[in-house]
């Protein structure tokens, strides 16, 4: 996957995408365009458990500052691996999975920008997006954060941290499908 600041639509998900076939992925991020790199990501399967979750020390930008929306101590990073030291196995996690993000178009970008930047080919079968799932379900042109699609069908939001992130998704998705 090569790095392009304006990635093409991605497509939303399908009913029958949500299966064993498909995986359910969220990152935060520092930076921004070329320059914005992936501090934190984790992957979920479509039966709930969190396959993977880590802190990644970045390179070129400073560690995130704490925020009201996004918890993150600086302490966490102390031991935190490098993007080259964890992508062996995220690129055996993702390999001929679908990936689904909400937001994806976001998720997809900053993937696509680590990869490119360590020379990386990412091998997962295509991505689609649960935020544009959820507005035709809703039925509304608006595009709803993660925090707000939940909070319609009553469900506890997300942190913005990619764990719970993923996990809020997760939710969202099995009550709609």
């Amino acid at each position: 996957m090569l790095y392009n600041a304006k990635q093409s639509y991605t497509l939303p998900l399908e009913r029958y995408e949500f299966n064993h076939q498909a995986l359910i992925i969220d990152t935060e991020t520092v930076g921004t365009g070329p320059l914005i790199e992936v501090v934190e990501i984790a992957l979920g399967d479509t039966e709930g458990k969190i396959v993977y979750h880590s802190l990644i020390h970045p390179v070129f930008n400073p560690l995130p500052r704490s925020s009201k929306q996004q918890r993150f101590d600086r302490a966490e990073f102390a031991s935190a691996p490098e993007w080259k030291d964890i992508w062996p196995l995220i690129e055996t996690l993702v390999t001929d999975k679908l990936l689904i993000a909400y937001n994806a178009a976001f998720d997809r970008r900053a993937m696509a920008a680590m990869c490119a930047r360590h020379r990386h080919t990412s091998p997962e079968r295509g991505w689609r997006c649960a935020m544009q799932f959820v507005r035709q379900a809703i039925g509304t042109r608006r595009s709803l954060t993660l925090e707000e699609a939940c909070a319609h069908y009553g469900l506890t939001g997300g942190n913005h941290r990619a764990r719970r992130d993923v996990e809020a998704t997760y939710s969202l998705l099995k009550s709609l499908i």
